[in-house]
């Protein structure tokens, strides 16, 4: 049986938010970064704000979110082509 959910708290369980992006395509890039660090992570879609530019959220696990705050916030997407 399934536990309802409670008011104010976060629909993701064990993930907690370290990034925001626009697109799929930079979720991927920061998704295959934290890979390259050993931080497993997912995306899913950013709570419905006004004039937010930011589509998507990259998850992690909560034991992992400080160092992979730190990772992401160092890191500087790579350029697209061209």
């Amino acid at each position: 049986m399934r536990r309802p959910v409670r008011r104010g708290s976060y629909p993701y369980g064990l993930l907690v938010p370290v990034a925001r992006v626009a697109t799929g395509t930079a979720a991927e890039e920061v998704r295959s970064f934290l890979d390259l660090c050993g931080i497993r992570s997912t995306t899913a879609p950013c709570p419905r704000r006004r004039r937010s530019p930011w589509r998507l959220q990259v998850l992690v696990f909560a034991k992992d979110a400080g160092r992979a705050r730190r990772l992401v916030n160092e890191w500087t997407l790579p350029a697209g082509p061209g």
